[in-house]
């Protein structure tokens, strides 16, 4: 799980580019392709790890529904949760996306600006307007009125998956969809900037990969926590691991979690405190848990920067029923919900930055005449997911220890077990 989360898309979506010389316009169109890509594919591709941090930090929350509705002094469960979990085959795919824009004539007025008093044309993005023709080119040649010039795969890796995956440009195709836009025979657009296009299009690849993820089958976590109680039949919940950095693969990272839960059964069986456990008809218990997490890393040889913040929400109902003097049987139905807002800081790959004579290969530092990516740019993504489970388990006490493990079935299945140590 550590190797998926600290996967950066950008490195992810590579573009091999075969030309040894770029002109200025290709190396900007390079850059904000490069964007484009990451926007339209980087949900898709981290949206399972989104799936499987939900289902892996919402574990675990409960071996049993009984909470004395009061208590002459504070008792304490302390826990120590592992989990384990196998990786499906629709977690490790999807079907991605061409950056793509449809032409609308109101658009150019962003790029150019035109003077019908004077016919004076001021040009104010020129890289813009590049970009925006390459992407109306993306959306004629693969949903347009020539669609199937540009072929678009029909499967891709996730971050937990494996395979790259490659869009193929034929520079034939290419030119066919350039000299049929729409601004290619307007007289507002000159020779000189149509030459310029072309110019930046022949240096583009025919090839564009996108990589595959770390091919995961299983993933493995552990969470320390604390529950303290009672009052008036409440429980309270703690977890935390405070900031701490796990080396150059981790980062910096931090995890906490709040939560409450409120017995039941209180209200409907008579003296419930006094009952011995196997005597109650069964217990009956709510609880909603508040978490967040916290990864700030830098990755690769380019250095590039993630900060990521998670929350995450969960309700659930549970239940537990004393099995004689052998074990206790527990049960749940949650509904969770997790917000994660990631800003990723990035330059252009190395292998893209040597193939566009931003560096000198196979130097990884500027050197005289090779200045590197000098405009890092930065991405924001905001995933969302929500997730219904249903946990089954035992518990077996013996003394002050007890022993569990449990099932919980959802868009990602999820065995767990651990120790637990009540005073």
């Amino acid at each position: 799980m550590k190797k998926s989360i600290l996967v950066l898309i950008l490195c992810v979506f590579s573009i091999n580019l075969y030309s040894q010389q770029s002109n200025p316009y290709t190396v900007e169109l390079a850059r904000k392709f490069s964007k484009d890509l990451f926007s339209s594919n980087g949900v898709y591709y981290m949206e399972p790890v989104v799936r499987i941090v939900n289902a892996t930090s919402n574990s675990r929350f409960y071996t049993s529904a009984y909470i004395p509705s009061s208590v002459k002094n504070p008792y304490f469960k302390v826990t120590i949760n592992g989990m384990a979990g196998v990786v499906s085959d629709d977690l490790k795919y999807y079907s991605p996306q061409m950056p793509t824009e449809e032409f609308d004539l109101n658009d150019v007025q962003k790029f150019i600006q035109y003077n019908l008093a004077t016919q004076q044309i001021t040009y104010l993005d020129t890289a813009g307007l590049v970009n925006y023709i390459f992407l109306n080119m993306m959306y004629d040649g693969t949903k347009g009125s020539r669609k199937g010039l540009i072929q678009v795969p029909q499967k891709a890796s996730t971050a937990l998956g494996t395979g790259d995956t490659h869009f193929l440009l034929p520079h034939e195709s290419m030119e066919t969809l350039f000299k049929n836009h729409p601004l290619y025979n307007l007289p507002i657009v000159p020779q000189s900037i149509k030459d310029s296009v072309m110019i930046a299009l022949n240096s583009f690849p025919e090839d564009f990969t996108l990589y595959g993820g770390n091919n995961l089958d299983y993933i493995v976590a552990g969470i320390p926590q604390v529950e303290i109680g009672s009052l008036f039949g409440t429980e309270l919940l703690l977890r935390v691991i405070p900031p701490v950095n796990l080396g150059e693969t981790v980062g910096d990272f931090a995890f906490w979690g709040i939560g409450l839960k409120h017995s039941i059964s209180q209200y409907f069986e008579t003296d419930y405190n006094e009952k011995p456990a196997e005597e109650r008809v069964l217990d009956l218990a709510a609880q909603i848990v508040y978490q967040g997490t916290h990864l700030k890393n830098k990755v690769g040889v380019t250095q590039a920067e993630l900060t990521a913040d998670a929350t995450m929400f969960s309700f659930n109902l549970n239940a537990s029923k004393s099995i004689k003097n052998w074990f206790d049987i527990y049960t749940g139905i949650s509904y969770e919900i997790i917000n994660i807002k990631s800003q990723y800081a990035y330059k252009l790959p190395i292998e893209v930055q040597w193939q566009l004579g931003l560096l000198e290969k196979p130097s990884y530092e500027p050197t005289p005449g090779h200045p590197g990516d000098q405009s890092p740019q930065t991405t924001e993504l905001s995933l969302n997911s929500d997730n219904l489970r249903w946990t089954i388990g035992i518990i077996k006490q013996i003394g002050s220890f007890g022993i569990f493990a449990d099932y919980s079935f959802s868009r990602f299945d999820i065995l767990s077990a651990g120790l637990q140590y009540n005073f």
